[in-house]
């Protein structure tokens, strides 16, 4: 099984104290992968400093040079990845940038290339700010060759004129008629792959996430945790995992404890796991 963490919302207002002190050490174990906003523009989002908050100024990531110095020599010691997260990630006017927002197809090709060349490395995945992606969103990144760090689902972009979609929607809920409710593989659609984030957040649960991961495990599928570097200190209200760090660390802990995990690039998951499809054959 193939185990990844997946960190949002770098930008240019993270710094490489920040990084480090989340990460530092766990880079040590294994690769985690930041999805980072290209030109962040100052909404609501918590990853953004209070006094810039709602302002909508944005901030090119080129211009926080030593984030960026950081950035590249963490992706060329294999430490990080970098992943695209939207363009923007927050517009004025705007709920969802990547299901509500203009010039998609635009935006993630420019946005992959600014990335590419900033940071001196390849670009695999989009994750979606918010996880929210509409039809258009997964029209953009699948002409960019990107695959989804996240799941769109048949609401939400995949088409019922395709069979892929359709058996992979079935199949979901078969799960979720059981009383599964994790991803436990990537999914693989008509022209790209999706593998879903198991949230590491104040209000997960550790206990709904090892059972995740136990089921990816069974199924030797795939299990990303996807959390966020400025909560880390934040508290989860959960006994067996006071805080958002406590909690990722027992997942790291339960990975590093079983050798038939993985620890992998969100990318490397995407393009080298098993799909849905083998899962159902077993």
């Amino acid at each position: 099984m193939y185990f990844c963490i997946r960190d949002d919302d770098t930008s240019f207002f993270t710094s490489p104290e920040e990084l480090e002190k989340a990460y530092g050490k766990i880079t040590q174990w294994g690769p985690v992968s930041l999805a980072i906003i290209p030109f962040c523009q100052a909404g609501r989002s918590k990853g953004v400093p209070s006094a810039h908050r709602d302002t909508w100024s944005i901030h090119p990531l080129e211009k926080n040079e030593a984030l960026v110095e950081y950035l590249r020599h963490g992706i060329a010691k294999g430490r990080y990845e970098a992943m695209l997260h939207g363009y923007n990630h927050d517009l004025p006017g705007v709920r969802w940038e990547f299901m509500d927002g203009a010039e998609l197809t635009r935006k993630v090709r420019e946005g992959k290339q600014y990335l590419e060349e900033l940071l001196h490395t390849t670009v695999r995945v989009f994750v979606p700010p918010h996880n929210a992606i509409g039809k258009r969103g997964l029209e953009a990144i699948s002409q960019a060759g990107l695959h989804l760090g996240g799941v769109a689902g048949i609401r939400r972009g995949w088409s019922w004129a395709s069979s892929t979609s359709v058996k992979t929607w079935w199949y979901l809920r078969n799960r979720r008629a059981r009383g599964l409710s994790g991803v436990p593989c990537v999914l693989e659609l008509d022209d790209h792959k999706e593998l879903a984030g198991n949230p590491i957040t104040p209000l997960a649960r550790l206990e709904e996430n090892l059972k995740r991961f136990d089921e990816a495990c069974a199924v030797g599928g795939a299990f990303c945790a996807a959390t966020h570097y400025w909560e880390f200190d934040e508290a989860t209200g959960d006994p067996h995992a006071p805080t958002v760090a406590d909690h990722l660390h027992k997942l790291i802990q339960r990975a590093m404890a079983d050798s038939s995990v993985r620890w992998v690039q969100v990318g490397t998951a995407l393009l080298n796991s098993g799909s849905a499809a083998s899962v159902l054959a077993r």
